[in-house]
Order: C-alpha cells, then sequence, then structure tokens
C-alpha cells in the first residue's frame, strides 16, 4: 500500500512538473508565433492588394457583429488617410468543408485586385486546385458591378468564371465568397 502511494505520489508531481513546463514554453513561445502569423497575414494582404498603404481592420465598424455572413474580415487599406482598397476574408462552404479566402477590391477602379485561397478541405487534385493561380487569376480585374457566376464551358460573358474541371461546387463556393465580398464592397465603398 505504502509503494502505491509513493508511485502515485511521484507520477502527480512528474505530472504537475511536465504540465508546469509545456505552460512555460507557451507563454514564451506564443507571442512569437503570433507575430508569424501577423507577418503571414500581411504578406498574404499585399497578395490580393498589392501596393503601398497603411491596412486597418474595420471589421467591427463594417461586419457589426453579423454572425451570418460568410465575410469574416474586412480591412481597408489606407494612403494618406485616405481608403483606396479593401481586403475582405470570406469562408464559404465548399464541396468538403470551409474554404478561407482573401478578396481584393480596388475603390477607384471598381474590381477586383486578386484573390488567394488561404485554406481548404477540398479534394486532392479536383477542389484543392482552386488555390492555384490559373483558378484565382481568373477573378483579378473583375468588375466589382457585375455579379460573377460560374460556368462548365469558355465564358462569353466579362462577369463569367470558369469553373475548374470536376470541381463545381468548389468553384461555386470560391465565387459565392468573392460576390458576397462584392456585394459588400458596393454597399458601403462606392457611391
Amino acid at each position: 500500500m505504502r509503494n502505491i502511494l509513493k508511485l502515485g505520489l511521484f507520477l502527480c508531481i512528474v505530472a504537475g512538473i511536465a504540465g508546469l513546463s509545456i505552460s512555460y514554453v507557451n507563454g514564451i513561445t506564443y507571442p512569437i508565433i503570433q507575430e508569424q502569423i501577423e507577418k503571414e497575414k500581411l504578406a498574404s494582404f499585399q497578395e490580393v492588394y498589392p501596393g503601398t498603404g497603411e491596412v486597418k481592420d474595420e471589421s467591427n465598424t463594417y461586419l457589426g457583429g453579423n454572425s451570418d455572413s460568410i465575410l469574416t474580415e474586412v480591412n481597408v487599406v489606407y494612403q494618406e488617410n485616405n481608403p483606396v482598397g479593401v481586403i475582405y476574408m470570406a469562408e464559404p462552404v465548399g464541396y468538403s468543408g470551409v474554404i478561407q479566402l482573401l478578396v481584393g477590391m480596388d475603390i477607384a477602379k471598381k474590381e477586383i485586385t486578386a484573390i488567394k485561397v488561404l485554406s481548404q478541405t477540398e479534394t486532392p487534385g479536383l477542389g484543392t486546385n482552386a488555390q492555384k493561380s490559373f483558378f484565382t487569376d481568373r477573378y483579378k480585374g473583375k468588375s466589382a458591378e457585375s455579379v460573377l457566376e460560374v460556368v462548365t464551358k469558355e465564358p462569353v460573358g466579362d462577369n463569367q468564371i470558369l469553373a475548374i474541371t470536376s470541381a463545381t461546387i468548389t468553384s461555386k463556393a470560391v465565387t459565392e465568397g468573392v460576390n458576397a465580398a462584392r456585394q459588400h464592397f458596393l454597399d458601403n465603398f462606392i457611391e
């Protein structure tokens, strides 16, 4: 009985020390990890809205706690205190789950500057192609004033996006996210 108590006490001490050690290491690495995440986020912003300017997260102002929207973030790009662009984060649901993407909009040109798929869980070799430039480049320069639609044959209209072969659901989900950003952009940034 005495050996069982000693063993139990020893295991409790080891577990306590291990827990404190993990907590200590987490406390040291957490700020470093958050800084790296912020750098990656800013680099992604630069990809969808190239150029210089100060980027401010104004999600609270423009989304106002609207939890049913697929838009999760609104970042406004300022140059000399004037808004020149908007970067949206949207999370539409694709074939296998949520697709997280960024959509850049230019206020002066009223067009999509670029999109970038940040994360997805789509079918490998099919829906995962939504991250590749051959697909994301299809959105560049599209007018924000026209609703985008997905087509399976060669596009004839400027508002049409050619779907990824055998990944129409993913293509429609990405386009749904872009259209949500586009509509919010028209409602809030274009007069």
